[in-house]
């Protein structure tokens, strides 16, 4: 399935602060959210007016971010699954090293990036075929999985959508289950709007 996953290389409060400021910064203030603001359908929401986080504690040296996918993208100029521009601005604000990463496992393809500072220090992309694909661990396909082990990464795969919790009702055609969630109990939900939110249909 595909995923996109932000990690941060600092304590779950910190990336919290900081995430509240760097959406400040990008126009947005945080909301409480409760269920009926919360979108039920796919592409029932623009990014540019909501967005959606849920933040894991710090597992071993990560916290992780996982943002909505589903947002209607129409207006949006970020293609991805991952916000570039947040990742940059939390290691920039943390002045610590930030994981930026996709996968799209049908189409063979991952990419990732390592920022410090606000800067991207290391990156990779890889797009194979079927007819390209190997199940030897030192093929180029498998260098996003070394890294993951490497640094010892949790919840790789995890869907805010996929993830219950207060204010969250399910979206269409997306099982909710805390299983599997490493550290569910401790995630923390963020939610943050650029206008005043109201009661989706």
């Amino acid at each position: 399935m595909p995923f996109g996953h932000i990690y941060v290389d600092a304590e779950q409060e910190r990336v919290l602060d900081a995430l509240d400021r760097c959406m400040a910064a990008a126009g947005f203030r945080r909301v409480e959210m409760r269920p009926e603001l919360h979108p039920r359908r796919m592409k029932q929401i623009p990014e540019t007016k909501l967005r959606l986080f849920w933040v894991s504690p710090r597992l071993g040296r990560w916290t992780g971010l996982f943002e909505f996918r589903y947002y209607d993208n129409e207006t949006s100029e970020r293609w991805g699954m991952t916000d570039e521009k947040l990742a940059a601005c939390l290691s920039k604000d943390l002045a610590a090293p930030v994981y930026r990463m996709e996968v799209l496992d049908n189409a063979g393809f991952w990419v990732y990036s390592r920022l410090e500072g606000g800067e991207e220090k290391e990156g990779a992309a890889y797009q194979d075929t079927p007819a390209d694909r190997s199940a030897d661990p030192a093929h180029a396909r498998y260098a996003l999985n070394r890294i993951i082990e490497r640094e010892g990464i949790a919840n790789i795969g995890l869907g805010y959508e996929h993830i219950p919790g207060p204010g969250v009702r399910p979206i269409e055609n997306v099982p909710q289950s805390p299983k599997g969630i490493e550290g569910y109990d401790r995630f923390e939900h963020r939610a943050y709007a650029s206008e005043e939110p109201r009661p989706l249909p």
